[in-house]
């Protein structure tokens, strides 16, 4: 494992040396780091989806009803 420091006051330092028997800092930091980097890698996802929506071409209204239509009748 690698380590990453991170600083803090000295008022929510103390606070959390006071907690320390209720809360386990390194697995409760690391379990936010996570979550956040996935939170992040899914925004980055939808940001490239967004991306690739924005330069496809615009389609006239009814297409999609017209496709499923069409879809239906040939019986697959």
């Amino acid at each position: 494992m690698s380590v990453v420091s991170v600083k803090v006051s000295q008022k929510t330092k103390k606070e959390m040396e006071e907690l320390k028997e209720k809360v386990e800092w390194p697995s409760e930091i690391r379990k936010f780091i996570e979550s956040r980097l996935e939170q992040a890698r899914r925004e980055k996802s939808l940001e490239h989806v967004e991306k690739v929506l924005k330069n496809l071409p615009e389609v006239k209204p009814g297409t999609a009803s017209r496709l499923v239509r069409e879809d239906r009748d040939s019986n697959h």
